[in-house]
């Protein structure tokens, strides 16, 4: 019987290790395993359609776009996600992707510039009808924008 019990809590301290260890958190954002270029050329690529194809102005805080906080931005979008090309000191492509189905919208996006900075995090779409996003560069900083997506 003393067999018995002591072998089920040294499969049950295991189980819970390997679980345990199986586990990974991570604080940081990681760099993309894709360059500026490789995903520029994936875009170009898309056959995706959309609804919405205009021009709209960013409100964008992150340093490696430049000094300002309004930026020319193109965006595609459709109901379940999009692209969007931020014009600041350097040119920076985007995207973001629903991950419900449900009102409020939320999901998430990440935008990689010329020189592969790179940055990602979460969203939740207004009333208005924006994107608002929050999140962290590689380096750690932090990146939030609102992105107005017209009907």
């Amino acid at each position: 019987m003393l067999s018995r019990s002591h072998n089920f809590k040294t499969t049950l301290i295991m189980g819970i290790a390997m679980l345990i260890s199986g586990c990974k958190t991570t604080t940081t954002t990681s760099a993309p395993e894709i360059s500026y270029d490789a995903w520029q050329a994936k875009q170009s690529a898309s056959t995706v359609p959309y609804s919405t194809n205009t021009m709209v102005k960013i409100n964008l805080n992150w340093s490696r776009i430049g000094p300002f906080s309004r930026y020319d931005t193109w965006v595609r979008a459709n109901a379940f996600g999009g692209m969007f090309d931020v014009y600041g000191a350097q040119t920076c492509l985007g995207k973001f992707v629903r991950d419900d189905r449900l009102a409020p919208a939320h999901g998430w996006w990440e935008l990689i510039c010329q020189d592969d900075s790179y940055a990602a995090g979460k969203f939740q779409l207004t009333e208005q009808g924006s994107i608002l996003g929050i999140g962290n560069a590689i380096n750690g900083e932090k990146v939030g924008f609102d992105l107005p997506i017209p009907n």
